[in-house]
């Protein structure tokens, strides 16, 4: 690879003779041979002009401050692997990146060592490691400092990370050529996550880590898995560093679960829960979001001792929340969408993010059990905003109060000692409840429904068996109506009753002894509620 002719050597020194014979020499022209001699003026200009036509690499040849960055590392055979050097780029190929180290060696190192992006003109320095010596090109084998070293069979050993060719497939994995030795992948070994078609990577070039080595055989094992992981691991700890809670990133949509999705953040996965996806309600993560999505996240919560990153969607969404106040006073009156069901009533939605509550006694003017006996998830249904509490994020709704109230007019409907009919809804100890209109129910105590001593109330009557009563009193303020089926049979006491109450004068006679199941003035129904009916002690 040297310019010099093939038989050129080092020049001979002169020898003494030669030195007297040189001296003794004078030309005609100068006579004085002293006088012919250069000054050190035109000496250092005429150094000065050559130098100035001079590479780099030719000023390296000279020695000086140059020379410690290009060396002349002489003939290429004779340079040791694991020798430092820097040299020149020379020519660059799709493959390969020829170096120059002075006019006496070259070497050739892989294009893939270099960046995609990286500039490769010629002339530039580039420091690499010495390999080995290609004897056949009169090359050294180089690599970029810090970069692979060039495996062979002498310096193999566990833990090395090498690159090479896939070349070949078979059940158990994949063959691998690394310059010239033949190298195995196991399918457990070729990515953190199983491939369904590992031949995606035939004629590829990968990274490896040399997980085995079996000189005798000429074999060796390597894991791309267990490159791809320190990989991870590296970009993991650099990214950890740069994280920061309130931070927007972009991410990308790995497994999804019930309770959230997990979003790769670059080396990173951080958890999306489930009520962080949207301000809206959110039955199905699925509904929202799909694997491979690439979505904008806000760091919400960093456990670097456990290595646990809480992300979240809507927190870069404008709250819906803050303008409450002012869009829904109380009292207003809504069409809202049902979109939970709970034992205690149903959510229903204002708007995406607004959630309010019904509970299970507004939602209608009769008595309910179970909030599906009304509506079902996805109804539109009209209701009435009852309480605004924005600071808590809570809304208190009624079905009811958006609806006619059945019991105007019942005083009109219902006069005191008529005759009505209804139907028994349910039974207590201490009497029977019966509906004498949507909504409108009535009491019979358990001492009004026979004139015989009644011990349980099932002796007498039976829920939705329907009986005939008469209306004892009304009070609509607190929405109750006294029933009698005692009275029914009793036209006379009847009669007096009636005349009472024309009058406004209370009976006579009064009850000596309180009512049975601890009742006298007060009529107590179901959850403990001490309800005054506003009437005598006999009721």
């Amino acid at each position: 690879m040297s310019d010099l002719p093939e038989n050129s050597g080092p020049p001979e020194e002169p020898t003494e003779a030669s030195l007297s014979s040189s001296d003794e020499q004078v030309s005609p022209a100068n006579p004085d041979p002293v006088d012919a001699s250069p000054s050190p003026e035109e000496i250092d200009k005429e150094v000065a002009d050559a130098m100035a036509s001079m590479s780099d690499v030719d000023l390296a040849e000279l020695g000086g401050e140059i020379s410690k960055t290009v060396t002349d590392v002489g003939p290429s055979e004779a340079v040791e692997p694991g020798t430092e050097l820097t040299g020149t780029i020379m020519g660059v190929s799709d493959d390969v990146v020829i170096i120059e180290f002075g006019v006496k060696s070259q070497g050739m190192l892989p294009r893939s060592q270099f960046g995609k992006k990286e500039p490769l003109e010629v002339g530039r320095r580039v420091d690499v490691v010495v390999e080995g010596y290609d004897e056949a090109q009169d090359l050294l084998m180089v690599c970029r400092k810090g970069e692979l070293q060039r495996a062979t069979w002498e310096n193999l050993s566990k833990g090395m990370i090498v690159e090479g060719r896939v070349t070949g497939m078979n059940k158990g994995g994949l063959e691998v050529d690394i310059n010239g030795l033949r190298a195995f992948m196991p399918t457990s070994q070729v990515d953190v996550a199983m491939i369904p078609d590992i031949s995606v990577l035939l004629n590829e070039r990968v990274r490896a880590e040399v997980i085995e080595v079996d000189r005798r055989g000429k074999s060796f094992l390597i894991s791309r898995r267990k490159c791809i992981q320190r990989e991870q691991r590296e970009a993991k700890k650099t990214l950890m560093a740069e994280l920061d809670v309130g931070q927007t990133r972009k991410g990308l949509v790995g497994n999804l679960t019930d309770f959230g999705a997990f979003v790769d953040l670059g080396g990173v996965e951080g958890l999306v829960h489930i009520s962080d996806i949207s301000w809206g309600s959110v039955d199905r993560v699925s509904d929202h979001l799909k694997t491979g999505q690439e979505i904008d996240v806000q760091v919400l919560k960093i456990d670097k001792k456990r290595g646990r990153i809480s992300l979240g969607m809507k927190q870069i969404q404008p709250d819906p929340w803050k303008d409450v106040p002012t869009n829904y006073p109380e009292g207003t009156q809504l069409k809202v969408r049902v979109v939970r069901l709970a034992q205690f009533g149903v959510f229903a939605e204002l708007e995406p993010g607004v959630e309010g509550l019904i509970p299970i006694s507004e939602m209608s003017w009769s008595r309910i059990k179970d909030a599906g006996e009304v509506v079902s998830v996805g109804d539109m249904v009209d209701a009435v905003l009852i309480r605004v509490e924005p600071e808590r994020r809570r809304l208190a709704l009624s079905m009811k109060q958006a609806a006619d109230d059945p019991w105007a007019g019942v005083l009109d409907s219902y006069p005191a000692n008529a005759l009505v009919k209804g139907k028994v809804t349910r039974l207590t100890t201490f009497g029977a409840f019966v509906e004498l209109a949507p909504a409108v129910e009535g009491l019979i105590h358990i001492s009004e429904l026979s004139d015989r001593h009644v011990n349980s109330c099932s002796e007498v009557v039976q829920v939705d068996q329907e009986v005939e009563t008469r209306v004892l009193g009304v009070d609509p303020e607190a929405r109750r109506i006294s029933l009698s089926i005692k009275a029914v049979a009793e036209a006379p006491a009847a009669e007096a009753l009636a005349d009472a109450s024309e009058v406004g004068a209370k009976p006579a006679k009064k009850r000596k002894k309180p009512l049975r199941g601890g009742l006298s003035s007060h009529w107590e129904w179901e959850g403990g509620l001490d309800l005054n009916l506003g009437r005598d002690e006999k009721g």
